[in-house]
């Protein structure tokens, strides 16, 4: 199988990446530096972001191209500055007008575009359930860059391309990613919990998130919008003491609101905000969790089992 991912140096799609080449599968990374690789299967593709409307990248593109996963984007992460915004929303929407240039061109129509996306999609709430079959206008910043990456992803279906929108929960992994930083006041012994702890985290192990992504692209029947999270999402407070438990440490210093606003700003959404998002899709797919619960996900991450045999030695 031939693979392009964009994002292939990120966070996910270099985990993914590995995966597929470890199956022997030839994998295109497109990518907006110079990058070369020794090995037979990995391949990069060098774009200019500045100038999204060149395509010269397209002739080191194979005859064929079986699946497209679309990952890339300017990160979250950062403060949200009106700069960084329009990164964030440019980077997403270019690329993706790229990859659907590319798949006109292409000799042979790719099979299925796996796009990335964010349950932010999903207006914040204390008690409302949502799945797929939950639509709404862009209502905050987040959705409006959701909405309007899915619907230019949808546009490949013109093409004859099944679309799958993977709406990425919050993405657990113990080195990389939002956990990461999570984890670091509660190894400093001032862990706990952020605002009031009734907002919703509805979180997937990474290696669910790396499992849901590939199940999704050879899976024909699966099209369309599909939640990417654990089936049993828990609120900050209870996040934070599982975490905290993981970890061994105190969860006792809770973090009012206010501060976190004045310090991330606009961003502290990411934070003091959630939505409880179940993955019905999957589920009715018959995807298999490894990770169904934060308890189990968290003793995989943190190697729980590792510590205990040595504290009994």
């Amino acid at each position: 199988m031939n693979a392009l991912i964009t994002g292939g140096t990120g966070f996910v799609g270099s985990k993914l990446a590995e995966i597929l080449r470890q199956e022997y599968d030839h994998v295109y990374i497109l990518t907006r530096s110079k990058k070369t690789s020794e090995h037979p299967y990995v391949h990069y593709v060098e774009y200019n972001p500045d100038y999204p409307e060149d395509d010269s990248w397209m002739k080191e593109m194979p005859l064929k191209v079986d699946v497209i996963f679309n990952l890339a984007g300017a990160s979250l992460q950062e403060r949200w500055t009106d700069e960084h915004k329009e990164a964030i929303y440019n980077s997403r929407i270019d690329v993706t007008r790229m990859l659907r240039r590319y798949a006109e061109q292409a000799e042979v129509t790719p099979g299925v575009l796996v796009n990335a996306s964010a349950i932010g999609y999903y207006p914040v709430s204390k008690s409302v359930r949502y799945t797929e079959s939950n639509t709404f206008a862009a209502h905050d910043f987040l959705s409006t860059v959701v909405t309007a990456w899915e619907n230019e992803a949808c546009r490949f279906e013109d093409l004859g391309i099944r679309v799958v929108c993977a709406r990425f929960g919050l993405i657990l992994d113990s080195k990389e990613g939002a956990l990461a930083k999570m984890s670091i006041p509660y190894r400093l012994g001032v862990g706990g919990p952020l605002g009031s702890g009734e907002q919703w985290y509805s979180w997937i192990h990474i290696d669910d998130l790396l499992n849901a992504l590939l199940y999704t692209a050879v899976h024909p029947e699966i099209k369309g919008t599909v939640n990417m999270t654990a089936p049993l999402p828990l609120r900050q407070k209870q996040f934070s003491k599982y975490l905290a438990s993981a970890l061994g440490r105190p969860d006792f210093f809770k973090t009012p609101a206010f501060l976190i606003e004045k310090i991330l700003g606009e961003q502290s959404i990411l934070i003091l905000k959630g939505q409880y998002v179940l993955p019905e899709v999957l589920m009715e797919n018959d995807f298999k969790f490894v990770f169904p619960t934060l308890e189990i996900a968290l003793e995989d991450l943190f190697d729980l089992q590792d510590k205990k045999k040595t504290i009994s030695d």
